[in-house]
């Protein structure tokens, strides 16, 4: 039609035409094909010269849907043709301007015609960088390329108000192509390499740092579903996931994903993926996760492996146990596990251990060679049984030798199912019963029973840093319960050491793990050998027999408040009775006697030992106060020794009252320096 109006008016100005050597045409406005073009120009050109040019300049270009979002502005083409009902223009050069940006002048070409139109742009100024976009119109269908290297992600992002993520810095090379129907998109496939990107959402937790990645997303609509392959490579910078932070600086963290997306009800089906974290763990298996109203992990079947779980658990483990009980804890080793979660609950658990070893900075527990397989079930019924062996394992400073175990988990309840042996300090602890059970808004309950057999006291003290003893400790544990922060012994603890017995009965705490917990027990002490408990102590030596009482020790945040005790020579004790001169002065200062200064200014400073007939010494400890008493009264005082066989003496206490941080400060002061001091 325009060539048609072109040729009418070349014929009736023909004259005056040559002259001037050119003849144009204005057309408000134009629509074919979806596209239309507003103040449109169309100028034949060169009418004097055998090829003449035909030209075109339109105020503004809309292009058709689905990209009517995008208009070319001062659109001039130079090089433009419309014949047999097609229009193109392979020259151009126009501004482009969106919904979100607008770019100066860039190069461009269309072609329109009654099948097939396509429109193409050439250094787009788009972000700091030049893009490459090419589109395609068919009927129905259309095509969207864009290629662009060097994209400023910062700029890109200041383009799109509210954006969920604030991008401080960054670049990407972008390979985009997209495909539809009408509006709808049912193709797309993204190449792109993103460095140097930082940035983080407004809650903070998502971050990255420098990162470096690459992605491959190719991504399918049909019948309601998307369909998408992905592929992601992390090579470098730092990405932080609350609350784990990745740092990819030596290593690459890659993704491989097929996943579906149903639009209708929200549900993305990861039919497979998994994660390598190089030379630290492998993750993999499927889920699938719904989108409606809030984010919910409906199932899925995950298989864990690593070969440093020491560099596992610095990077996932840590976290996760920051500024909790365990807070401190790290792993190392190989171990594999088999993870089932149904409707956001965990399932099953199937983890297979390989020379595991376990390392607390808050020094609770240690373990070297761990080895075993762990079966768990969210069901009560669930009884497949777990195993754990280590070759050492040390509780605070309490080591335990080599052992195997067998027991069962499930839901919250854990029980042995063997009798194990425990080597303990030349001895053994023999675990008859052991039992946790999880209780919903209080603290678990746990059962135990079992026995000590020839546990070293020289080992023991050593390890809990004590004077040396000597001797063994043997007896038995009755069953000790714990539950709703409250500790019970059913029964008497007795222990065999120093060649007599300790018994432990009536033992209860309350809040135990609480900021003051609170302990009750008592006491009884029957024939230890005197020789055997102060032989290895600073205090001086003595032999006889001791027995007495601790009744109603009660202790808060592990201090004394109160109790009734006793200590002294039992009745019917017929071994021999010696001490030495420093056993004896020790014991007068504990009592503020004079005998110290009897010893030293008298003829009884020759003699090492002496003989005595009886010693006691015991306290009612009230308020802070230690109510002091002895084998029996004496003038001014009690007396803590009396005299037996030659040379004898005997020792007599002043001070009835004495408070109880003096008391344990003398006996601090006794027991680890070789001074006797007298006061």
């Amino acid at each position: 039609m325009i060539r048609v109006l072109l040729a009418v008016v070349l014929a009736l100005f023909l004259p005056r035409l040559e002259a001037i050597g050119s003849a144009a045409l204005t057309v408000n406005s134009i629509s074919a094909q979806g596209w239309t073009l507003q103040g449109v120009s169309i100028a034949l050109t060169d009418l004097a010269q055998r090829q003449q040019k035909l030209a075109l300049t339109v105020d503004q270009l809309t292009l058709p849907k689905p990209f009517n979002d995008i208009s070319l502005l001062k659109l001039h083409c130079t090089a433009f043709t419309w014949q047999h009902q097609q229009m193109s223009c392979d020259q151009g050069r126009a501004e482009l301007r969106s919904t979100y940006w607008h770019s100066p002048s860039t190069q461009f070409s269309i072609q329109i015609d009654q099948k097939r139109s396509r429109f193409k742009l050439a250094q787009l100024s788009l972000a700091g960088a030049k893009l490459a976009v090419e589109g395609y119109v068919e009927g129905d269908s259309w095509q969207l390329q864009v290629n662009g290297r060097g994209i400023d992600l910062a700029q890109l992002a200041s383009l799109f108000p509210k954006q969920p993520v604030a991008i401080s810095a960054g670049k990407v090379d972008l390979r985009l192509n997209i495909s539809g129907t009408r509006e709808l998109v049912n193709k797309v496939a993204v190449k792109a390499h993103f460095y140097d990107l930082s940035g983080q959402t407004a809650d903070g937790k998502i971050a990255t740092e420098g990162l470096k990645l690459n992605t491959d997303l190719d991504a399918n609509f049909q019948n309601g579903f998307w369909q998408a392959q992905n592929n992601t490579e992390i090579e470098g910078g730092a990405l932080y996931l609350e609350p784990f932070y990745l740092d990819a600086k030596d290593q690459s963290i890659h993704l491989d994903s097929e996943t579906s997306w149903d639009i209708t009800n929200g549900l993305l089906e990861i039919r497979k993926a998994s994660i390598l974290h190089d030379n630290l763990a492998t993750l993999s298996g499927n889920a699938s996760v719904r989108f409606k109203n809030e984010i919910r992990l409906e199932q899925a079947d995950l298989s864990l492996q690593s070969n440093n779980l020491a560099q596992l658990s610095s990077i996932y483990l840590k976290p996760l146990l920051a500024q909790t009980t365990w807070e401190g804890l790290a792993l190392n080793g190989k171990a594999s596990a088999e993870i089932v979660i149904n409707q956001q609950s965990l399932q099953t658990v199937a983890a297979f251990l390989d020379d595991v070893g376990i390392n607390d900075a808050a020094g609770r527990v240690q373990m070297k060679g761990g080895t075993g397989t762990l079966n768990w079930a969210n069901d009560g019924l669930f009884n497949k049984p777990s195993t754990l062996a280590w070759k050492q394992l040390q509780v605070y400073v309490l080591p335990i030798g080599p052992a195997r175990l067998a027991f069962s988990t499930q839901a919250n309840n854990f029980s042995l199912l063997n009798k194990p042996s425990l080597p303990f300090l030349g001895g053994t602890i023999a675990i008859n019963e052991f039992s946790w059970q999880a209780k919903p808004q209080q603290e678990p309950k746990v059962v135990f029973t079992g026995s000590l057999a020839q546990v070293s006291l020289e080992q023991l003290s050593k390890a809990m840093n004590w004077t040396p003893l000597s001797g063994t400790i043997s007896g038995d544990i009755p069953r000790v319960e714990y539950s709703n922060k409250t500790l019970a012994l059913g029964g008497e603890l007795l222990i065999k050491v120093f060649d007599g017995v300790v018994k432990v009965s009536n033992v209860a705490s309350s809040e135990l793990f609480s900021a003051l917990p609170k302990f009750h027990v008592d006491l009884e002490i029957d024939n230890l050998d005197m020789e055997q408990l102060t032989g290895k102590f600073e205090f001086g030596g003595i032999t006889g027999k001791l027995s007495g009482f601790v009744q109603k020790l009660y202790l808060e945040n592990w201090q004394p408040v109160s109790f009734y005790a006793w200590l002294g020579t039992p009745d019917d004790d017929d071994s021999r009775h010696r001490i030495s001169q420093k056993a004896v002065k020790n014991i007068a200062n504990i009592g503020g006697g004079g005998a110290a200064d009897a010893l030293s200014r008298s003829f009884l400073s020759f003699f090492e030992t002496f003989g005595y007939d009886k010693l006691g010494l015991g306290c009612y400890l009230k308020d802070g106060v230690c109510q002091m008493m002895g084998v029996k009264a004496a003038p001014s005082g009690y007396a803590i020794i009396t005299g037996g066989g030659l040379p004898r003496i005997e020792v007599i206490g002043y001070n009835p009252r004495v408070d109880w941080a003096v008391l344990m400060e003398r006996l601090k002061r006794i027991t680890t320096s070789d001074e006797v001091i007298i006061n």
